[in-house]
């Protein structure tokens, strides 16, 4: 990384750190436990746009560590993987294929669409396991509790994963030339 992505990662990990600490969040009422949207995952999907997977590493482990710091290390445990796992497939896919965001608008977004489809499926498919098994372990509900609640955990990851990736994209993509990298300014807005 050099001296601007750091900078960048930093300031874009302080913005998630804090919000994760003073959480702005909606409840998900379609279960019997606390779980909430929150816009945490926003800067973390930037961080992860713009510096690549070790600037979504980064922000992600920051806005870890603030959840433990702020008492909620259980919270951390499922949100460090629900981030990482959308953002390294969303800066991953979009690394891959940068070179397809030079032949036109309409190639532009069937790539950041496959990005976010990507990162979301990826999403789900992390968290139904880390649900179901931590979920048992450290709320000590039974299997088939914890397996009733994994269709509404995956709406859940689903709508959170929208949440996540649609407003950092855009953010990115309104973001002056040098703000951004080099594959996107090519782009064209």
């Amino acid at each position: 990384m050099n001296t601007k992505q750091l900078a960048g990662t930093a300031m874009l990990s302080a913005i998630a750190a804090i919000m994760e600490i003073l959480p702005v969040d909606l409840r998900f009422p379609l279960l019997p436990f606390r779980i909430s949207f929150d816009p945490v995952g926003i800067p973390i999907a930037v961080a992860a746009i713009l510096y690549g997977p070790t600037g979504g590493l980064v922000s992600t482990g920051i806005a870890g560590v603030a959840l433990i710091a702020h008492g909620n290390p259980i919270g951390a445990v499922f949100k460090v993987p629900a981030e990482l796992s959308t953002v390294l497939p969303l800066a991953m896919t979009l690394y891959a294929l940068r070179r397809g965001f030079s032949k036109g608008p309409r190639f532009r977004w069937f790539i950041v669409g496959l990005s976010w489809t990507i990162a979301i499926v990826m999403r789900i498919t992390v968290m139904t396991p880390v649900n179901y098994y931590f979920l048992q372990l450290l709320y000590s509900v039974p299997g088939s509790f914890a397996l009733s609640t994994l269709p509404f955990l995956a709406v859940f990851n689903l709508i959170q994963g929208i949440i996540n990736v649609v407003p950092a994209y855009l953010i990115v993509d309104r973001l002056p030339p040098d703000l951004k990298p080099g594959w996107l300014i090519h782009a064209g807005s």
